[in-house]
């Protein structure tokens, strides 16, 4: 491909070689590295081929040692193209005129486009891009990426990485969210580890600390499972209260309550077949509305806006597009749903909302369900689970007073 563009730069001549001796032709061609492309033997004593200018130039003067005769059929590339032009200066004017549209549209921003994940907002990041200079219309060469990203990740905080994919004059600003990071305590700091939540005690495993609760205890919210003094051991003569970091697997079992309701007859949308199309476009920061009053959708109906960008290659694309809405009608209307399956979609909507609350597995519920008088559906969710209930948290407490020793009180 660009061995085929630098040929077509440098001017290529299609010719007609006639003559008994072609094997002549053929052998100074090869002496004087004169490249030939596209032969074709036509006969025993005429060939077509493809040569560049530069090289036919170079023939021309050697052509009378062959005794063959060269016929020019066809000449093609930029010089030709430039020797027509010299006196048609409407036609070069607008050659040229539309080599400077195509290399000012190349080197212009005119499509950002905003992949943000949910918790960042695309109008925030819009306005850090532009104080940055971001913005459509901006020079490509003016944009440094690193700067940017810098620039972005210090001014918005709860973003980890920004990414720029360019594609000729469209960018894509893709962003990465921060997640958050659980609070770490200190490894040498005073821990003990307290109820998440009221369960009674299945399993406990301390690691470090001191278990004040035994399985079978029923614990409330808050209450301290894993103590971080340790009292003396029994063992150890001699040994001292000490307070230390502590952790471990506290597993009980918990249970949830729930009442949930749902209406049996809704609302659903019943399309009449009315439509209305409206345009517009857009030219650069520019739109240009191809309609009267406003865009405004309101209620009955719905809005489906599609955009299509002028794109001559992958990499270019014009700052031109045409915005075509379409309002689809419909009418509300009222429907009414099975009971049954109505209890069912909250049975598995609340069950899938509690496991993914659970830290552990949920071992058995029930979602019993009646109608009221108001006509919904009424239901009683609990469910019981099995889960870690421990929780971290510091403990301010100090060692207490060392026991007077009896001689001394004596004394």
């Amino acid at each position: 491909m660009l061995y085929h563009l630098l040929c077509s730069a440098g001017g290529q001549v299609r010719v007609r070689v006639t003559g008994a001796p072609l094997e002549r032709f053929l052998n100074l061609c090869l002496r004087e590295n004169i490249k030939l492309h596209s032969i074709e033997r036509q006969d025993w004593n005429r060939l077509q081929c493809t040569l560049s200018l530069h090289d036919f130039r170079r023939l021309r003067p050697k052509m009378g040692r062959t005794g063959c005769r060269v016929h020019i059929l066809h000449r093609s590339g930029l010089p030709f193209l430039l020797r027509t032009m010299q006196h048609r200066f409407v036609f070069s004017a607008g050659f040229f005129v539309l080599a400077a549209a195509i290399w000012f549209l190349h080197s212009r921003l005119w499509i950002l486009q905003l992949k943000t994940p949910p918790g960042i907002s695309s109008a925030e990041l819009s306005r850090a891009l532009a104080a940055e200079g971001v913005t459509i219309g901006m020079r490509l060469s003016d944009f440094d990426s690193e700067s940017v990203q810098r620039s972005l990740m210090i001014k918005m905080d709860n973003i980890s990485y920004v990414g720029f994919n360019r594609m000729g004059n469209h960018m894509i600003v893709d962003v990465h969210k921060k997640k958050e990071q659980p609070d770490i305590l200190d490894a040498t700091a005073v821990t003990s580890v307290v109820a998440r939540r009221a369960g009674q005690i299945v399993r406990i495993t301390p690691i470090g600390g001191w278990a004040v609760v035994k399985p079978g205890d029923i614990v409330a919210t808050g209450e301290k499972l894993i103590d971080a003094l340790v009292p003396p051991s029994r063992d150890a003569e001699g040994m001292s209260p000490r307070l230390t970091w502590s952790d471990g697997d506290v597993i009980a079992r918990t249970w949830y309550q729930k009442t949930i309701l749902r209406p049996i007859s809704v609302l659903r949308k019943h399309y009449t077949g009315k439509t209305k199309t409206q345009y517009a476009l857009i030219l650069g920061k520019k739109r240009i509305n191809l309609y009267l009053g406003s865009g405004i959708c309101g209620a009955g109906c719905d809005k489906i806006v599609k955009v299509s960008y002028l794109t001559v290659t992958d990499g270019l694309t014009l700052p031109a597009a045409l915005v075509k809405q379409t309002y689809r009608y419909y009418e509300p209307e009222t429907v009414s749903v099975d009971e049954e399956t109505l209890r069912q979609d909250m049975e598995e909507r609340a069950l899938a909302a509690l496991t993914s609350e659970v830290c552990g597995e949920v071992t058995s519920h029930k979602a019993p369900a009646k109608r009221t008088e108001a006509g919904a559906l009424e239901m009683q969710f609990s469910a019981e689970a099995l889960e870690d209930i421990g929780e971290v948290v510091e403990d301010s407490q100090t060692l207490p007073a060392p026991e007077p020793d009896p001689a001394e009180t004596q004394e």
